[in-house]
């Protein structure tokens, strides 16, 4: 009773429609937008969404973009679901190889990461959207898709009591649950999600059935506001199978001692060459934390990106992937010449590689000792994807690592 109906079907002219319900009483976003939601409207508003929820997972059915503006009201108090228009199966992936599809502020960790989907992922965007009913704020507000995607993958769940210090501490942990970045640590279903929340609402010393302890506050980290991505608005496209590559992390640090660390070599066909040193902003994913260096070869610009101090490299890769999908271009994954793997980018339908190009690759630190670097090579007419397949057929061992 609380997935939105669909009433017809059918294509004029090539174009395919749908007729459902009109509900009149807008979205949750439009409400959330307006003013803040008491607890207990709160809980009325989850336990009809859940109820929608499990129900397609019962039938083996996955939203994939469970948020407010998915929600629609009516004045009597009801409460539909709607736009199933990415579902997909159990069990499927994400979406087509090299795909994901959702909405940035909702997406789940192993989603961004190219995991299969499971109904967890519909569970992560629903205790996203719970927090953000119940304390005001997305868990990770920020306006640029990339810095939400890094966010996501690495940043641990903010305290809700410290958006709301009312909110009972038990009330935090149920959340906390429905963000936990392993799917095997989030409720077992939607309702026991909410039946949680309403336990831990009224009775704030209610034993809780499942979740993780309480998470520490998240480090203040300058670097993730200099993340260069394109904002885009209603679901994202973000084009690329992060999963299968073999991604060294960066490692943990003071991001005021970034300016000492050394400048990365960029790596060529003919060796290690050191190159100049380069704006962030010239990489999409790269943000001030990480130091980039750039050498120019024929028809391309080599930029060689060092991972910043608490930065990772699938973090940077999902935000340039993001990014990259975001400016109109289709990310797909390539065979080297030596065995190994990148993903190149290019205007969307130019399979022809015409036009502005980019290849981005990883580039292990063992090698030359440098911390783990991430590649990106641009250029016009396929120069990017010569530079690279000319680099892993010189290299393939130590530049480009395998699948």
């Amino acid at each position: 009773p609380h997935v939105i109906p669909v009433l017809d079907a059918g294509e004029s002219d090539g174009t395919g429609w749908i007729v459902m319900h009109l509900a009149t009483g807008g979205s949750l976003a439009d409400r959330l937008s307006v003013r803040g939601m008491g607890a207990g409207e709160a809980i009325a508003v989850l336990r009809q969404v859940a109820s929608a929820l499990d129900a397609a997972h019962a039938e083996g059915r996955l939203h994939r973009d469970v948020k407010p503006a998915n929600v629609l009201l009516e004045p009597d108090g009801h409460v539909w679901l709607a736009d199933f228009g990415v579902a997909r199966s159990v069990g499927s992936t994400t979406t087509v190889p090299g795909q994901m599809v959702g909405t940035a502020a909702y997406m789940a960790p192993e989603v961004i990461a190219g995991g299969r989907a499971r109904p967890s992922a519909d569970l992560y965007a629903f205790g996203c959207m719970a927090f953000e009913m119940l304390t005001g704020r997305r868990p990770f507000p920020d306006s640029e898709v990339g810095t939400v995607l890094f966010a996501h993958l690495e940043r641990p769940a903010p305290r809700a009591r410290a958006l709301r210090p009312d909110l009972p501490r038990r009330v935090e942990r149920v959340l906390a649950s429905g963000l936990a970045k392993d799917p095997r640590d989030r409720p077992r279903s939607a309702t026991a999600f909410v039946d949680a929340l309403d336990a831990a609402l009224t009775r704030p010393d209610a034993t809780i059935p499942y979740g993780a302890p309480p998470v520490a506050p998240p480090r203040r980290s300058r670097h993730l506001a200099g993340i260069t991505a394109l904002a885009v608005s209603g679901a994202v496209l973000a084009a690329g199978a992060v999963a299968g590559y073999a991604w060294l992390g960066g490692s943990g640090g003071d991001p005021a001692a970034v300016e000492m660390a050394p400048l990365p070599k960029v790596p060529s066909p003919a060796g290690e060459v050191t190159g100049d040193e380069a704006r962030a902003s010239e990489v999409p994913g790269a943000v001030r934390s990480d130091r980039l260096a750039m050498a120019r070869s024929g028809g391309a610009f080599a930029y060689a990106v060092g991972a910043g101090p608490g930065r990772s490299a699938p973090g940077i890769a999902a935000a340039t992937v993001a990014a990259l999908a975001g400016q109109g271009r289709a990310t797909v994954r390539i065979d080297l010449a030596g065995g190994g793997s990148a993903i190149a980018a290019h205007a969307a339908g130019d399979f022809l590689l015409r036009g502005d190009v980019w290849v981005i690759a990883e580039v292990p630190g063992a090698a030359s000792g440098d911390p783990a670097r991430v590649l990106a090579v641009r250029g016009r007419d396929g120069s990017p994807v010569q530079y690279a397949d000319a680099l892993s057929a010189a290299r393939p061992a130590e530049v480009i690592a395998p699948v």
